[in-house]
């Protein structure tokens, strides 16, 4: 659940690249849970959610909320979240708030730029996930099985985000080998000479293999008898679509954002 903190260690690539691998073997078995239920789109919807009062309808709303069921699982686990230290962590960013305070003690780490960052696209994660990512993996109809529904979202949700969030360290760590030439880009506001520099298509289309193969081999339908023919559980093309069509823009989204507010971090020069 939480992140190292980020430390020189951290920000090297090959750190970043290893843990993003490790972190879409999470999203791909996040995503197959989920599809064991049908879509149950009353959770998404508030005036069909007959189980919540208007009371907590209102104070989902009032949390940055829809109010619909699926919105408050989602609030009330990150409540326990918040008090076991998620949210110190950078690349962990809440869906909804306010939070109450951790009980821990915060962890001792060194002052980082990536602590200070505003980026915030949750509403384009949650909106992704719900409208295009549940209807491709899930049945259509109802089970019931709503409470079991939500908390896999909540599961997937939070999987995904984590791995979205890490486009802060990626771009960090590019930041910090090619400070000169990021920098005359965000001073120019070059939103696009950014995502072009950070975009390296032969990794891209690696990754898309390599969770499309993780998808074929973890969600396989394993028969007791001969039968031929193998069965997924999710499409595993799919899952790869939704790594290229989704996790890696928003992912790029994410870079690029921290990018353009990332000289604003820069501590003023020392009076000699």
């Amino acid at each position: 659940m939480t992140t190292a903190a980020p430390d020189a260690d951290v920000l090297k690539l090959e750190n970043i690249r290893q843990a993003l691998v490790r972190q879409e073997d999470s999203i791909v078995f996040n995503l197959i849970e989920r599809a064991q239920y049908p879509i149950n789109a009353d959770i998404y919807h508030p005036e069909r959610c007959i189980g919540l009062s208007e009371y907590k309808r209102h104070q989902m709303m009032a949390s940055g909320g829809s109010g619909c069921f699926a919105d408050y699982m989602m609030y009330k686990i990150e409540k326990v979240h918040a008090q076991a230290r998620r949210y110190a962590q950078p690349t962990e960013v809440p869906f909804f708030g306010p939070l109450p305070d951790p009980v821990l003690q915060p962890l001792a780490a060194a002052p980082n730029v990536l602590a200070a960052h505003s980026v915030d696209i949750n509403a384009k994660i949650l909106a992704v996930y719900r409208d295009e990512i549940v209807p491709r993996i899930c049945a259509t109809g109802d089970d019931g099985n709503h409470g079991s529904a939500a908390v896999q979202d909540v599961q997937c949700l939070q999987s995904m985000a984590t791995r979205i969030y890490y486009g802060l360290f990626v771009a960090e760590s590019k930041f910090l080998i090619n400070r000169e030439a990021y920098s005359e880009m965000i001073r120019r506001g070059d939103r696009q000479g950014l995502w072009d520099a950070i975009t390296h298509r032969a990794v891209e289309d690696r990754n898309v293999q390599r969770v499309t193969r993780k998808a074929a081999t973890f969600s396989q339908e394993v028969s007791q008898d001969n039968a031929t023919g193998t069965k997924f559980k999710i499409q595993p093309a799919f899952a790869g679509d939704c790594f290229e069509r989704y996790m890696m823009p928003l992912t790029k989204e994410v870079e690029v954002s921290y990018l353009l507010q990332r000289l604003d971090a820069e501590e003023p020069p020392q009076d000699c």
